[in-house]
């Protein structure tokens, strides 16, 4: 069975050589009222068994009742948020006998433009391969009217 998991980031960078995902601003769950730029990273666990078969993805973002998030479009359609694809390692093998003992990791970023989310609520990203959702990850966008509270003060006392 393959696993993964998900981590939000201010941005991402991946190195497509060493199969590493570098981060900028990792772990937040929290955004807005205004949604920034910002990224997903996935990781991926495949077994040795499974890496050989061609799977179909899905990366999708949905609201606090797991309905797609949609967009309108300057053509006047409302689409949902979604980027598919295909996932093959086809000539992967492990690299000696110890590998062979622990899963194939695949990794990526996707950077995410700034999205027009309705802001007090919270938003999930779904990472499915073919019907079974592997991964996850919650945040939620700030009403207009919360603020921030100031840093706390570091000299004296008022």
């Amino acid at each position: 069975m393959i696993h993964g998991f998900l981590v939000l980031a201010d941005s991402v960078s991946t190195d497509t050589s060493s199969g590493k995902v570098h981060m900028l601003g990792a772990g937040w769950s929290l955004t807005g009222p205004m949604v920034p730029p910002s990224a997903v990273a996935g990781f991926l666990r495949i077994p040795w068994d499974e890496a050989g078969r061609q799977v179909q993805f899905r990366l999708h973002l949905v609201d606090q009742d797991r309905e797609p998030v949609k967009l309108l479009h300057d053509d006047g359609q409302s689409r949902a948020i979604v980027f598919e694809g295909a996932l093959s390692l086809q000539n992967a093998q492990p690299a000696d006998e110890l590998s062979k003992n622990l899963p194939v990791n695949v990794s990526f970023g996707l950077s995410i433009p700034p999205l027009p989310l309705p802001a007090g609520q919270v938003y999930q990203w779904m990472f499915d391969i073919g019907e079974t959702e592997v991964a996850a990850v919650q945040f939620a966008v700030r009403s207009q009217d919360v603020t921030v509270a100031d840093e706390p003060h570091s000299g004296e006392p008022e």
